[in-house]
């Protein structure tokens, strides 16, 4: 009989243990309607805590302004309408920017090749020099009109910023040299990318005259004009002289050939021999020790050629310096330069005491006639004002002053 085999429920209880208790049990259970167990759903897990929906949050304007900086700095060919989108939203972000990250945008759009104009205008208006002065000294694509604007405050820091620039404008250089402030004018003599006007020159070798630290950058300016050059001799001091007369005079034929040309278109031709007559010379200089002034600037003036306000001038200078240009440019030799200075010094007031007479001598000796030549035309162009000084005649500009 199988296991499974169904038992009579009259039959007796089999034994415990037996087949037959086990066949019973098995045919019990197959009678039993028993519900299938229910079917437990697993519960889907969590999601990820990046997949929770959140609000977006706004974005970081420092974040923003760098990925649209780096936009532009890297598309070179960028469409013109795409970078010009980029600045107009770089300005919507700029009040939102923290210093720091206002600092960072003014350092990356002052080394822009392209900047938006508009944008570059708003940052330098800023008073702040790590924003507004960052880009008033570094960017090369600054608008001129915005320069000179950034000058009306007065603000002397924004000015030496300026001045500092790669690459200065004559226009601005006149504003700044105009300023009066001395380290602005100092930066911009120091700085060769400055494009400094014959007018700015000449006003800067007048302030060099009180303020002897501008001297040295002023006359080793490699773009300073000759006639500025020769007018800063009257404020320069004698290393400083000999500097300037021997980078701008030199003597050649063809330096004697315009000088003669210059001349003569002035009505005042060089005798022949290049050289006053001596006895005319020596009546002039006895005038002067006689105590008669004006008729011996008179005299010398008709001999050299140039103005008597001129010769007032070199008389004026108490260093004697200018005197020695004089007499050497009327040809006076060196056999009597001794005796000539020794007789002015004994019989007049024009050298100041104190005042070596071996380096008027060797000034002098220095001086070849064209060079004083050169040097006694000029400074009567300046009292004349005319040639290159033709345009200085508005009262104020330029005054004339006794050599250092």
């Amino acid at each position: 009989m199988p296991l499974d085999a169904p038992m009579a429920d009259r039959d007796p209880a089999p034994r415990r243990g037996t087949v037959d208790s086990f066949r019973l049990l098995t045919a019990r259970l197959k009678r039993l309607d028993v519900p299938p167990p229910p079917v437990v759903m697993a519960e889907p897990p969590p999601p990820p805590f990046a997949a929770v929906v959140l609000p977006p949050a706004p974005p970081d304007p420092g974040e923003a302004a760098s990925a649209l900086l780096d936009i532009v700095w890297g598309a070179v060919d960028l469409p013109p309408q795409e970078r010009s989108m980029a600045g107009d939203t770089l300005l919507l972000l700029l009040p939102k920017l923290s210093a720091r990250d206002l600092g960072m945008l003014a350092e990356r759009i002052a080394a822009m090749d392209q900047p938006q104009p508009l944008l570059v205008s708003r940052l330098v208006n800023d008073p702040r020099p790590e924003v507004g002065g960052v880009v008033l000294e570094r960017s090369a694509h600054l608008d001129q009109a915005d320069m000179l604007a950034a000058c009306h405050d007065g603000d002397h820091e924004r000015l030496r910023l300026l001045a500092r620039r790669r690459h200065v404008p004559a226009a601005l250089a006149d504003r700044l040299v105009d300023s009066g402030d001395l380290l602005c004018q100092l930066a911009l003599l120091r700085n060769p990318g400055a494009d400094i006007s014959f007018r700015s020159f000449l006003r800067l070798s007048q302030v060099a005259g009180e303020h002897p630290g501008l001297q040295v950058p002023l006359a080793l300016r490699t773009d300073l004009p000759l006639a500025v050059a020769l007018d800063l001799l009257w404020r320069l001091p004698p290393e400083l002289r000999r500097v300037v007369i021997a980078r701008f005079l030199s003597d050649s034929v063809t330096l004697g050939r315009i000088l003669a040309i210059g001349l003569a278109a002035g009505g005042t031709p060089l005798p022949p021999d290049g050289a006053a007559p001596l006895g005319d010379v020596e009546g002039a200089l006895e005038a002067l020790l006689a105590g008669q002034r004006p008729n011996s600037a008179s005299r010398f003036a008709s001999l050299a050629g140039i103005t008597q306000d001129t010769v007032e001038r070199i008389f004026a200078d108490s260093d004697g310096e200018a005197l020695v240009v004089l007499l050497k440019a009327l040809g006076l030799g060196r056999s009597r330069i001794d005796d000539a200075l020794d007789r002015i010094r004994a019989g007049t007031s024009l050298i100041r005491e104190g005042r070596p007479q071996e380096e008027l001598k060797a000034m002098f000796d220095a001086l070849s006639f064209t060079k004083a030549r050169v040097l006694l035309t000029y400074w009567d162009w300046f009292t004349r004002r005319v040639g290159p000084y033709s345009e200085l005649a508005e009262a104020g500009l330029v005054e004339a002053g006794p050599l250092a």
